[in-house]
């Protein structure tokens, strides 16, 4: 189990305190840290004084949350009628490692992958429901992946004595509102994660404003994201999306129509294998602007080497299809081990091999990565930076 233990270094002629985390020593990570001394000096204080853990715990939580809520107004999240789904809690950008809360309209999903969020979920809901507004609803979610990373098995049965909120049903949907437009997500199944990719929004919004008029493709759409913004918040002139996924179609036709996109044939949505349908398309279709997020490919740093050949080959063949007047393409990775290596020129370097392919020429605009709400510790945690979107103008053909 997961116990709250005060991290010293050793320097002559003592020991010196740095700060208090939760040790496990089943876990992959033996010290998660939560209290820096000198970045909080008063909360070590209050943290030193503290008659047990579960207080001192409790001290941690608060202080961390009410931080993160601050940090996020400051961002303007919420947004009264433009956007009320956000991540909240980042992990360790908001210094609670293991543990994410991601905001839905009312409802605060809390997705849970450390021991020691489960061993003190009591404690981390109370926090949740003293700093959100009353009417909040709080769901619990956990990572099975890396809760055995940390030895700890889910229990269901602990969830729901925690005085979590769960409906009769987990087909039960919920609203989401980004950039004005309106998503359905069903937070309490077994979907996705939270619920919802809310790291997209601002790059959904940054290309939209690029697709006035143009004609848009947009692969691995999901719920449609950047396909609505293009759409609605660009104005573009024709959209298509595509995804493997039958449900993920539905959706997003059904999002379509959520935002008044009611019998529209500027925008269609199309179950296929990506791959399948790059393939089937050259010669035969051309866009302006491509949006390539396919789902991460390198879960670690061993299948860098296959993840690489195929995103090599996604982007190849969505360079083909940019229309040979010139046109923009955005590729994305949310595989962190291609994020991250080499300084992030690794994947960058694959687009421009996946461009000279084809004969194409590009010019890279723009590096971003997750919304500003999917915080980072500067020092801490690098890995925590996991997605790069990288905006390219890919040139006219030239001809001899």
């Amino acid at each position: 189990m997961a116990k709250i233990v005060q991290v010293l270094v050793h320097d002559d002629p003592k020991p010196v305190a740095l700060g208090y985390g939760v040790y496990n020593p089943n876990s992959l990570y033996r010290v998660r840290i939560l209290c820096h001394r000198f970045l909080q000096p008063q909360l070590f204080q209050s943290m030193t004084n503290s008659p047990d853990e579960t207080t001192a715990l409790r001290l941690v939580v608060h202080h961390h949350l009410r931080k993160a809520i601050m940090t996020r107004q400051a961002l303007q999240l919420p947004k009264a009628g433009v956007t009320d789904t956000y991540r909240l809690i980042n992990g360790e950008g908001d210094q609670l490692s293991g543990l994410a809360v991601d905001i839905i309209g009312k409802t605060a999903v809390v997705m849970s992958s450390a021991g020691w969020c489960q061993q003190h979920q009591t404690v981390i809901t109370e926090c949740l429901r003293e700093q959100l507004p009353k009417d909040t609803t709080i769901v619990w979610k956990t990572t099975q992946n890396r809760l055995e990373q940390d030895g700890y098995e889910p229990d269901k049965d602990s969830m729901v004595s925690a005085g979590l909120d769960y409906p009769l049903s987990e087909d039960e949907m919920v609203i989401s509102m980004e950039n004005g437009i309106r998503y359905q997500t069903y937070p309490y199944g077994d979907g996705q994660k939270t619920g919802v990719y809310c790291d997209q929004r601002e790059n959904r919004l940054h290309v939209a404003q690029l697709c006035q008029g143009k004609r848009v493709l947009d692969l691995c759409c999901y719920h449609g994201g950047f396909s609505l913004n293009a759409a609605i918040n660009g104005g573009a002139l024709q959209v298509t999306g595509v995804d493997s996924s039958e449900d993920a179609v539905v959706t997003c036709r059904q999002d379509a129509e959520l935002n008044g996109l009611v019998g529209e044939d500027r925008i269609k949505f199309v179950r296929s294998d990506i791959t399948t349908f790059l393939q089937e398309s050259v010669g035969q279709s051309v866009y302006d602007v491509v949006v390539l997020d396919p789902p991460k490919l390198a879960p670690s740093a061993n299948g860098l080497d296959k993840a690489r050949r195929k995103y090599h080959s996604f982007n190849r063949d969505a360079i083909k299809l940019v229309a040979p007047e010139g046109g923009l393409l955005l590729t994305c990775t949310c595989s962190a081990a291609m994020t991250q290596k080499d300084g992030g020129q690794y994947f960058l370097n694959m687009v421009q091999g996946a461009a000279l392919a084809t004969g194409r020429e590009v010019t890279l605009l723009r590096v971003s990565g997750a919304a500003s709400c999917h915080t980072q510790s500067p020092i801490a945690w690098p890995a925590g930076a996991y997605l790069t979107a990288a905006l390219f103008y890919v040139h006219p053909v030239e001809t001899a």
